[in-house]
């Protein structure tokens, strides 16, 4: 690759960055592109190109909007092959697993979501808080699918919450996975809690998971040990949130 191409394309690199700041995305991605085939070996074109795809997702709805996610996921996952993989810094390589995983969500397609998820997680060198965040978003999936189960059972009382139905009044089918569901997500959450003790969050979903487990579980002394361990999480979250309230306020 000549000197040439490779300062056109750098020079093309801040034209495309000047028309996405503008929100001029189409004409940014074009620019962009434009950098990459001047100078193929162009990681931090590659990432604009990328990035500029997916700013156009947002505005977009229907199979426009399909198209346009798949485009940017593809322009993303340019950027992890071994070729380009290496030139990332690490702060690169972390958005590049969180913005696929997010794609995925905006495509509805859970099962790939959970996966990046899972990959940003476990990267070198992974923030413990960023490491918890995705181990945590995996136990509110989980937490998700338990729920379409219990809501099956819930009868709508005027002026109370809703009154779920004892398990014996399920089906089988329903109780096996309501506490498979609930069992992974509660997994996940541990492993969130280890990774950063301080994640508030992770013991919100944590108490809300427990309660799930606690609707399809049929033994009287194993549901009320479960929800003894459900308010024992909500304290932690509520205790967590008041110190963060406190150090933003200058308190102790």
């Amino acid at each position: 690759m000549s000197g040439c191409n490779k300062l056109i394309a750098k020079d093309l690199l801040n034209q495309g960055a000047r028309e996405y700041n503008k929100g001029r995305f189409d004409k940014a991605e074009k620019i962009f592109k434009e950098a990459i085939e001047r100078d193929p070996e162009f990681v931090q074109a590659k990432l604009f190109y990328a990035t500029a795809i997916r700013s156009r997702v947002g505005s977009e709805d229907g199979e426009e909007q399909v198209k346009t996610a798949k485009m940017a996921i593809e322009a993303y996952k340019e950027l992890l092959k071994p070729e380009n993989d290496a030139r990332l810094k690490d702060r690169d390589r972390d958005q590049v697993y969180a913005f696929i995983a997010d794609l995925y969500k905006t495509l509805d397609d859970q099962k790939s979501y959970q996966e990046w998820l899972q990959k940003r997680a476990e990267l070198p060198n992974q923030k413990p808080t960023t490491k918890a965040e995705c181990l945590y978003s995996i136990g509110v999936i989980y937490w998700n699918e338990a729920t379409k189960i219990s809501k099956k059972y819930e009868t709508q009382v005027p002026g109370k919450l809703p009154e779920v139905a004892k398990p014996d009044k399920w089906k089988k089918e329903d109780i096996d996975a309501l506490l498979q569901a609930a069992r992974t997500g509660l997994s996940f959450i541990e492993k969130a809690i280890a990774a950063d003790p301080q994640y508030a969050n992770a013991y919100s979903y944590k108490s809300l998971l427990l309660k799930e487990q606690a609707k399809a579980t049929v033994d009287a002394q194993l549901v009320a040990q479960l929800e003894k361990d459900a308010q024992v999480a909500v304290e932690k979250f509520q205790e967590l949130n008041r110190q963060a309230a406190a150090e933003l306020s200058g308190g102790s």
